[in-house]
């Protein structure tokens, strides 16, 4: 088991020490994309109240999650659908056969 590993990330101007099992280039990867983000609610002119960005990103993050959970089970399902199919055309092949 991997022991925690601190790595310092900056957000939105603020400098952070993430401890994580995973290794420090993922903590680098999830805090860029949390600066880039509420960088980008910034830009929008969405107050200078750097709680209200944080929360907005937070928001925005969260929906590209939830689409991208909602995506997986909709391809999950059209997996499941066609190995249903194949399985049944293989059964109906092997079937045939004797």
């Amino acid at each position: 088991m991997r022991s925690h590993q601190g790595t310092q990330v900056h957000i939105f101007g603020q400098v952070y020490t993430l401890r994580s099992r995973d290794d420090g280039e993922r903590a680098r990867r999830v805090a860029a994309r949390v600066d880039q983000k509420m960088n980008e609610v910034a830009d929008r002119g969405a107050g200078a109240d750097s709680y209200r960005i944080a929360v907005l990103a937070a928001l925005e993050i969260a929906d590209e999650l939830v689409r991208a959970e909602d995506a997986a089970d909709d391809l999950c399902a059209r997996v499941s659908e066609k190995a249903a199919a194949l399985n049944r055309s293989s059964t109906t092949r092997r079937t045939r056969r004797t």
